[in-house]
């Protein structure tokens, strides 16, 4: 259950570098409109990130969940980043269940749901507000959203596989034409696969929350669905069950 959130990496807060507190808060990281400052004790984010485009793992600890019935995804934070809220989409859970994979728009993010009281189920909104985030990942370089586009061009699949996971996470509705015509075109499976996970993903946060998802993605993940790969059908059939409310609310 991978998590990716794209960042700008503001600010290690000076003398944290080396030490490790467990709740010392000490990394300010730019999403989207959003400051955020985010624990670090393993110091996974070093001096050469700051002032560059990375994708970082973030897990959060919730004290509560609260359902979000506009169907809302992004991130707000107070001016200082101290107090952050997440909303979005849950889309995935870990084997275990003690952990679920929640889709903010910009990209998604762990949390915690051993605290969490009440069922949850992949397709819910959800509210999480105030929790204590910790920067567990962070990829070793950063790749403008332009360039993944370009690389849904390489010879090679894993490459284009990247490209699409990764923009399926931004959330921005400009990839829906790049994203479907790679689809028609596409022969591995496994980038299939990718494309249609992203553009369910971009049914939800390509959009503003009282609109209607893009009806190219509709006809995209249902043609999908007639496949001749089975990961392909699968995939195309779990975002048509989660979106479906999208297009007839």
């Amino acid at each position: 259950m991978d998590a990716a959130l794209p960042v700008q990496v503001e600010a290690i807060e000076p003398g944290t570098v080396r030490r490790r507190p467990k709740r010392s808060r000490h990394v300010h990281l730019q999403v989207d409109d959003a400051t955020i400052a985010v624990y670090d004790p393993q110091t996974v984010v070093t001096p050469d990130a700051v002032g560059t485009e990375r994708e970082v793992v973030l897990s959060a600890e919730v004290p509560s969940v609260e359902p979000c019935p506009t169907g809302e995804v992004g991130i707000v934070s107070r001016a200082d980043g101290d107090a952050v809220t997440f909303y979005g989409i849950v889309v995935a859970f870990d084997e275990a269940g003690a952990e679920a994979l929640l889709d903010v728009g910009a990209g998604t993010v762990r949390f915690d749901t051993s605290s969490v009281d009440q069922r949850l189920y992949v397709g819910d909104f959800l509210e999480l507000a105030d929790p204590v985030v910790h920067v567990t990942g962070m990829s070793p370089t950063g790749q403008s959203y332009e360039a993944y586009l370009s690389q849904l061009d390489s010879d090679d699949p894993a490459a284009r596989r990247e490209a699409a996971t990764h923009l399926g996470h931004r959330g921005r509705e400009c990839a829906v034409d790049r994203l479907v015509a790679q689809f028609r075109v596409e022969r591995d499976p496994s980038v299939r696969r990718a494309v249609v996970t992203a553009l369910g993903r971009l049914a939800v946060t390509a959009r503003r929350p009282d609109e209607r998802p893009d009806p190219r993605i509709r006809s995209t993940l249902e043609v999908a669905t007639g496949d001749q790969a089975s990961e392909v059908r699968d995939a195309a059939d779990d975002w048509l069950d989660r979106v479906a409310d999208y297009w007839f609310s």
